[in-house]
């Protein structure tokens, strides 16, 4: 809406006529959802630029395992070469995905930080922070992959209006004022068809796979180990 009004021409002598606008579904503009979707058509975009960037290597923070799980059913729709990091893979699922990343198979690695904690990932030239931590030193350690040993690096993150709190506490911390990254959206919402139907497949791969299931059934089973262990209280069974 904000390209077409900003750049059609013939958009002010349409308007000069019209007496009510309707727009359909407007609500979801409102939608964490639909911001949800604007950012992945931004994410896309971007990876599409990585050759024309001189970018090789690519690092994805995302805040869940779900989230994580989402966005790499996402890309692989899209067509991007992907691999993903998280607790609820197998261990021999995250080496053989470790392994594809830093040996160059694999361009882009999705990870959560829990997941991507103490691996020796020596080249990184780009961070992407699919959501932005909630604590400064998160970031910190995020970033820090993509500059090591004297090298330069790039880092990249998806601001919206409730992060904005967060980026503040950011930039006090590492005493540096981050800088907007400009693009041209009209070019950038060229694919947002594309990505928006990208997203529907792979929520519903989501539920074919029953990760939702899988994800409450891991919880129970590490709720019954503590319990067993005498480390939290046994839970009341519901009449």
């Amino acid at each position: 809406m904000k390209v077409l009004l900003s750049e059609d021409p013939d958009i002010p002598a349409v308007f000069s006529k019209t007496k009510f606008l309707i727009l359909d579904e407007a609500d979801r503009v409102l939608d964490v959802g639909f911001e949800e979707e604007l950012r992945d058509v931004y994410l896309f975009y971007v990876l599409t630029k990585l050759e024309e960037m001189g970018i090789r290597s690519v690092m994805i923070f995302v805040s869940t395992c779900r989230g994580c799980q989402l966005l790499n059913l996402l890309l692989e729709e899209l067509d991007q070469p992907v691999v993903a990091l998280h607790s609820h893979k197998s261990q021999a699922l995250r080496l053989s995905a470790l392994h594809k990343f830093k040996s160059g198979q694999v361009p882009i690695l999705l990870a959560t930080d829990v997941a991507s904690r103490g691996l020796d990932i020596p080249t990184v030239d780009l961070v992407i922070n699919y959501d932005i931590p909630r604590y400064p030193r998160d970031y910190v350690h995020r970033v820090g992959r993509t500059a090591r040993a004297g090298r330069a690096g790039v880092a990249l993150s998806f601001i919206t209006q409730n992060d904005i709190d967060l980026i503040h506490e950011i930039e006090d911390v590492i005493g540096t004022q981050l800088d907007a990254f400009e693009c041209k959206e009209s070019e950038v919402l060229d694919n947002i068809t594309r990505v928006y139907k990208a997203r529907r497949v792979a929520r519903m791969k989501m539920v074919d796979d029953g990760f939702e299931e899988k994800v409450e059934e891991r919880k129970s089973r590490k709720m019954k180990a503590l319990e067993d262990k005498g480390l939290l209280k046994k839970r009341k069974l519901k009449s």
